[in-house]
């Protein structure tokens, strides 16, 4: 069995390098229930797993790629391993704006409960909004915005040619986002 993994395992990462697209599908599959069992456990939910596990299997891509990476372990730890630290990196994040929201609500200057409202309806619209852009442009644009990576750290994580091609990427996905969100606020510039 270990024999047959190992060989499955190599044979995946070299349709990787083979830049088989076919094989993503697979991957998503044969880890899915693994990845979504530890995001719920630790207190996530299907979107949550869902995100963990796509970011997961492109960290695998990028890395099977690159020409130091040596497969030291079942594939199925390797993405594990990584789901784990991606899942953790959330939560932490998830725990830093929960503070500075905190914060930001016992200053002197707290909204009312009305603003509050509109505003988590405005930020839960973004949120929708990001779900019908191609999981590339979401990625490069919470980078920017929220991890406020610098144009050749987005190029470098995501795979693009160089930070030009990660400026352009930007604009055209910030356009894609607008447009959505144009039908739903209109002070982006819907009527």
């Amino acid at each position: 069995m270990l024999i047959d993994d190992f060989f499955s395992d190599r044979k995946i990462i070299q349709r990787i390098r083979a830049n088989d697209r076919n094989v993503l599908g697979e991957l998503f599959m044969k880890y899915q229930k693994m990845v979504y069992h530890y995001i719920q456990q630790h207190g996530g939910n299907e979107l949550d797993a869902e995100d963990i596990l796509q970011e997961s299997i492109i960290v695998l891509w990028q890395k099977a790629n690159s020409a130091a990476f040596q497969l030291s372990s079942k594939l199925s730890t390797y993405v594990m391993a990584v789901a784990k630290n991606k899942w953790l990196a959330e939560c932490r994040k998830q725990r830093r704006i929960s503070h500075e929201e905190i914060q930001l609500n016992t200053t002197e200057n707290n909204p009312g409960s009305l603003e509050q409202l509109i505003s988590k309806e405005k930020i839960e619209m973004i949120r929708e909004a990001l779900e019908h852009i191609p999981l590339l442009c979401k990625k490069l644009l919470l980078l920017y915005y929220f991890e406020e990576k610098s144009m050749e750290q987005i190029a470098d994580i995501l795979g693009l040619a160089n930070a030009d091609v990660a400026k352009s990427k930007k604009y055209q996905c910030k356009k894609s986002l607008e447009e959505i969100l144009k039908l739903s606020l209109p002070e982006f510039g819907g009527e």
